[in-house]
């Protein structure tokens, strides 16, 4: 049975009214309150994202006592109401703020573009003049950007679709958008919804995200937070090692968290690696995305030696055994 019935249902009741909420893919929430002195370890996390898996699995095993895990990113640092959190490359770049330092990146996130054959779109190319829904100013949109560049187009040459976060896919079938810019598990559900009607576009050679571990240098530089960070970094370590062995054993969690089916995290986790390093090309990667983050906020970009200056690997060393 065609999947199409439900997700058209369920897209045709809510996109009306959810769509005002999202305009340029962000949620308006309530700025995060400053944690007190005594606060337990704290780590911002987008817990919709599959890539944030290991610290699930850090947070329900036997070192999870030591922090505590809420939902945000890398912008919770910026007025300290985490001690470290988790992010695309992207959000870190957009944020700008100055006291704060990549550790590592914890995932990759294997992008695909997800388009319907039967909007005239068999390559790449044929996405000029066609619908893309992908949130905005994000590494969705990034990837997108990258790919486009890849066959000759720009930005403009498509049409930018503003729809939820989790009514993407189903905006595609729908029609609302000829194809979607997304991380998983809103593309693999565009893959099922459309079925045959699907055609995937994945070049992760142009780009990959980097979703990558933050922290301030307040952290780094009192006694105890960095001793805290240093063990949180230790359970994660620990936690992608179980997945790494076993990740079928942790997928009923891993769903459970972000809200999504099990079989859906099972078909979405081989479009993510889990590296717990900096890459090779990361700095590079993060020079040529600032040039693209910084036309989007109308100023200057950062240089490279100001963009390495952002990393600090000793957290790293120091966690490994």
């Amino acid at each position: 049975m065609t999947p199409f019935p439900s997700v058209r249902a369920r897209f045709a009741a809510t996109a009306v009214a959810l769509v005002p909420l999202v305009a340029f893919g962000q949620i308006s929430t309530a700025p995060p309150t400053a944690l007190a002195a005594d606060a337990p370890f704290t780590v911002a996390v987008n817990t919709s994202t599959i890539e944030a898996g290991p610290v699930y699995v850090a947070d329900n095993g036997p070192l999870g006592a030591g922090f505590r895990v809420i939902n945000g990113g890398v912008r919770n640092l910026s007025n300290d109401s985490a001690h470290a959190a988790t992010n695309a490359e992207t959000q870190f770049l957009l944020a700008g703020a100055p006291k704060v330092r990549i550790l590592f990146t914890l995932a990759e996130g294997l992008y695909r573009i997800v388009a319907r054959r039967s909007a005239g779109i068999r390559t790449l190319a044929d996405l000029r003049g066609k619908k893309v829904t992908v949130p905005r100013d994000t590494s969705a949109h990034y990837f997108l950007v990258r790919m486009l560049a890849g066959v000759n187009l720009a930005e403009a040459d498509v049409t930018i679709v503003d729809l939820p976060r989790g009514e993407m896919a189903a905006g595609v079938v729908m029609g609302a958008a000829d194809a979607i810019s997304m991380w998983e598990p809103e593309a693999e559900l565009a893959v099922e919804s459309l079925g045959p009607d699907a055609i995937v576009f994945q070049e992760n050679a142009r780009y990959r995200e980097l979703f990558s571990l933050y922290t301030t240098t307040d952290v780094l530089g009192d006694r105890r937070r960095r001793r805290e960070l240093v063990e949180f970094v230790r359970a994660v370590l620990v936690a992608v090692g179980d997945l790494k062995a076993s990740p079928s054993d942790h997928f009923p969690l891993i769903a459970r968290t972000i809200k999504q089916p099990v079989d859906r995290v099972a078909r979405s986790w081989p479009h993510h690696a889990f590296p717990v390093a900096v890459p090779a090309d990361m700095l590079d990667v993060m020079v040529e995305e600032e040039r693209w983050v910084a036309r989007k906020q109308g100023r200057q970009p950062r240089s490279r030696a100001a963009l390495a200056s952002t990393f600090d690997h000793s957290v790293l060393e120091e966690a490994r055994p």
